[in-house]
């Protein structure tokens, strides 16, 4: 059960970047050399650190290979038309620079998940744990319970189906720009449902053409002694590859209106 529970709903636990100590911490060190915030996908891939660690071996050679950022981009692009973008621009700019991170995340959810299934064959990643490092936040989302919104996350899981809350809303939540985003975004949510299905489609096949090292396959959890953590991430894992599409499908049409 998640912190926001007291609110009437259950979502993923995350563990946030205050929170992490060992392996954990070292990997979240590393992906804020790369982004400005640890992304709650992997905030939530951080209940198991073993495989956090295989997930991150995975993710980090293909994050910079230029195929990846067009790859994303194009999801972006292919839904920027399916929602109306909110009329405030300063909504509009905390929404839009979430876009290629929410495409990014999707097809890293993608690409993990179809590993997990052993279903990538590809070369192995290298196989090498991050050095121990201390998490240095530059802007880190507020975790569900700092972030003043309980009530607003219920709606918002309610609607888009999901036990996550991505770390877009939380975001706006500490901008105070979360009440009037949902309030522009909530009422398209049902109309964009079978935009975001094919997306979620769309994005698996993407992921499955990309260039990877596989780290995160059933063979590696089983040499780690992590077998019995595969079915947990991988409901982890389908439930990203649902939600990101919901929420990039809102989010996209921010990233060009005027």
């Amino acid at each position: 059960m998640g912190t926001a529970a007291a609110a009437g709903f259950a979502t993923y636990p995350m563990v946030e970047e205050a929170d992490a100590t060992g392996v954990v911490a070292a990997v979240y060190a590393g992906l804020l050399d790369e982004m400005p915030f640890v992304p709650s996908l992997f905030k939530s891939l951080a209940l198991c650190p073993g495989y956090l660690v295989l997930a991150h071996e995975q993710a980090t050679p293909v994050l910079s290979h230029s195929t990846f950022g067009s790859t994303a981009q194009q999801l972006v692009t292919s839904v920027r038309d399916v929602a109306r973008a909110p009329g405030d621009a300063d909504v509009r700019a905390g929404l839009a620079q979430f876009a290629g991170p929410l495409s990014r995340m999707l097809l890293l959810a993608g690409g993990l998940r179809l590993a997990l299934a052993g279903e990538l064959d590809l070369p192995p990643a290298p196989g090498d744990a991050p050095a121990p490092r201390p998490v240095e936040p530059r802007a880190p989302a507020p975790s569900t319970a700092d972030a003043p919104a309980p009530q607003l996350y219920g709606e918002i899981s309610a609607a888009l189906e999901t036990p996550i809350v991505n770390s877009i809303w939380r975001s706006l939540a500490g901008r105070g720009l979360l009440e009037p985003a949902w309030a522009a975004l909530q009422p398209q949510v049902r109309d964009s449902r079978p935009a975001a299905d094919d997306l979620q489609a769309r994005a698996v096949e993407a992921a499955r053409r990309l260039p990877w090292r596989v780290g995160a396959t059933p063979a590696a959890l089983g040499q780690a002694g992590l077998r019995d953590a595969l079915p947990g991430m991988a409901g982890v894992l389908d439930a990203y590859c649902a939600t990101l599409p919901r929420v990039l499908v809102l989010v996209a049409s921010s990233t060009d209106a005027g």
